[in-house]
């Protein structure tokens, strides 16, 4: 019997996935054919890479270009840096001058 490769072994665990979902460990150990200490091991990596920004991969003639994808959020716009800092100027206030300023809005 040969090794499974590991997109093999990765395969197995979302079939196992598709064809009962949730599902407890030990049941996709039982469907996948791995041992309690792969599964974990799998599992983990699995969440991890999941955690993880996208990878976009790129041809460009024989060569493939990777970059990882943008988070929603990442970029910070001009508008939102000038209402941070008239926040933090107006939290470095003292209490009276403060309720001074609230009151004007």
């Amino acid at each position: 019997m040969r090794k499974r490769t590991d997109f093999e072994v990765c395969k197995s665990i979302f079939d196992a996935l598709f064809q009962k979902n949730p599902i407890y460990k030990s049941d996709l150990r039982e469907l996948s054919g791995l041992g309690p200490r792969s599964v974990s091991k799998w599992v983990e990596l699995i969440a991890f890479i999941q955690s993880q920004a996208k990878l976009k991969v790129t041809k460009i003639g024989r060569y493939e270009m990777l970059e990882l994808e943008k988070q929603y959020g990442e970029e910070v716009y001009p508008e939102t840096i000038e209402a941070l800092k008239a926040m933090r100027s107006l939290l470095t206030l003292p209490p009276d001058e403060f309720q001074k300023k609230l009151k004007e809005f």
